[in-house]
């Protein structure tokens, strides 16, 4: 979208003002790090709540009441966390309920109140009034059991719904990243988002990570993109509202997709052919890229998996540097590990980086910090640990993307946990990996991925679909080869 910029952020998570762990003012940190916009979103309410065994509510209750009690000083930090073309930040409170689901509100201003209430159509009078969203998340879960209740959906305030988060793939039921890590049960046929378009309902997708460790962004839990016209709170709720948005996973998928030239999240009114239209970067080797027309796979398209190594560096490539591993549980020696580090690379160019981290171990003090030293360096704070690691993956990573041909070389000076030097040739990371370790076993290891050639990465391509004589509906799935996905908002045919 030439007139459009894209952004990458999380609009639900929690900490400890709440019934989660860790400061607001770290919220706040943390996403700056590594995310343009973020929207915390503390938990408020669940007026329907079942007892629990061993008054075990209280954990609940309790965090309700923190905050509560800290609500000015969380709509403080939130005021001043803002700086229009370089980050923003939103407030907001998550209402639980059980028979109609969950709802993230998010407000478009500073300093606005919390709402109590029992009805959700109360809940969207306050939003109407307030100019807020109120995003349904977790779908899938089963009916009575916090799953999203369409019923009760309305589009006046819910331009979009939460389909993947740290709970799972709420797409649809027999898609992958199942939900297992919370007591609510498996993904419900008819609440997935699948079952609320196929019914008629007109909403477009964002990912966000609904982490609980204070981590907004948190790798592979869930963040969502959009494409927005300004760089301000405005801009963003715009891109929102106008459902130019799309939900990731993890990696920063770059998604542009159209329908007979109208953007993801549009309606446009169509004759009996709509062309399709895609232009997809990906920050590993693309699997597939779908088109979903009501329900059903109608296209598929291959990236090149057949680049020679002169062709692979007429145009950058993409290189992921990961850390982590280390001792497990049962060896009895979990133990957080400090890295410190600084890549420079010769005979070549730094053009972009994009940071992957995981929200474990929680610490209030540690941070991640990436320092790019003009276009030739990176250095590089981190820390990792098996302890409480979501789906059990205790790395962080960075992918670099670089301008390079067969000579240039990257020098990975290590400093912490152990001093090492090491120069790895894009040549040989064009064959395979270069895995290293920091001590012997069971020590942490760190490992230069195999490159990525843009052709591999990359994918565009047009189709031509049939619109049959009903409304219609047509969204864009794409896999990447290490798991990760990105689900575009659809496009509405005719929905007079």
């Amino acid at each position: 979208m030439d007139d459009h910029r894209l952004l990458f952020g999380d609009i639900h998570n929690h900490n400890a003002h709440g019934y989660g762990v860790g400061s607001i003012e770290r919220s706040l940190d943390i996403a700056r790090t590594h995310l343009d916009f973020f929207a915390f979103t503390g938990h408020s309410s669940w007026h329907d709540m079942p007892a629990m065994e061993g008054g075990r509510e209280r954990h609940w209750i309790d965090g309700f009441k923190r905050l509560k009690d800290t609500w000015p000083r969380v709509q403080q930090v939130i005021a001043d966390g803002n700086r229009d073309n370089a980050f923003c930040a939103f407030l907001g409170f998550e209402w639980h309920s059980s028979h109609w689901g969950d709802q993230c509100v998010v407000f478009p201003g500073d300093h606005r109140p919390l709402h109590y209430t029992s009805d959700p159509h109360e809940l969207r009078r306050f939003c109407r009034d307030e100019n807020a969203l109120m995003i349904p998340h977790h779908l899938a879960y089963p009916s009575g059991h916090r799953g999203v209740n369409w019923d009760a959906f309305c589009e006046e305030c819910t331009p979009v719904v939460e389909v993947y988060s740290e709970h799972g793939n709420g797409e649809e039921d027999r898609g992958p990243l199942t939900y297992f890590s919370h007591s609510m049960g498996g993904r419900q046929t008819s609440n997935t988002a699948a079952a609320g378009l196929a019914n008629g309902l007109r909403f477009g997708f964002v990912g966000s990570s609904d982490d609980h460790a204070g981590f907004p962004g948190a790798y592979g839990e869930g963040l969502m993109a959009a494409w927005v016209k300004d760089f301000t709170r405005e801009g963003i709720f715009e891109a929102i509202r106008a459902r130019r948005t799309y939900a990731l996973t993890g990696d920063r998928i770059e998604v542009d997709f159209r329908v007979d030239g109208a953007p993801m999240g549009s309606t446009i009114e169509a004759g009996a052919q709509v062309e399709v239209a895609f232009d997809v970067r990906g920050r590993d080797e693309i699997d597939v890229v779908e088109v979903i027309q009501d329900g059903h796979i109608v296209h598929r398209a291959y990236a090149d998996e057949r680049v020679d190594a002169p062709r692979a560096f007429d145009s950058p490539v993409q290189l992921r540097l990961e850390w982590g591993w280390g001792p497990w549980g049962a060896l009895a020696l979990d133990r957080v590990c400090d890295w410190a580090m600084r890549v420079e690379v010769t005979h070549g160019r730094l053009l972009r980086h994009f940071p992957c981290l995981q929200s474990m171990p929680y610490d209030e003090q540690r941070r991640h910090r990436f320092t790019p030293e003009g276009d030739r360096a990176l250095a590089i704070r981190s820390y990792s640990a098996r302890q409480g690691a979501y789906r059990e993956n205790p790395n962080q990573s960075v992918v670099l993307e670089v301008a390079a041909s067969v000579d240039t070389v990257l020098q990975l000076t290590l400093t912490e946990p152990s001093p090492q030097h090491t120069s790895s040739r894009m040549a040989d990371l064009f064959k395979g990996s270069h895995n290293l370790f920091t001590g012997g076993f069971p020590k942490e290891g760190y490992q230069w991925h195999r490159l990525v050639p843009l052709a591999a990465s990359s994918l565009a391509g047009r189709v031509t679909l049939a619109v049959p004589p009903r409304r219609s509906h047509v969204y864009l799935r794409v896999k990447q080869k290490n798991g990760q996905l990105a689900w575009a908002s659809p496009v509405f045919i005719n929905y007079r």
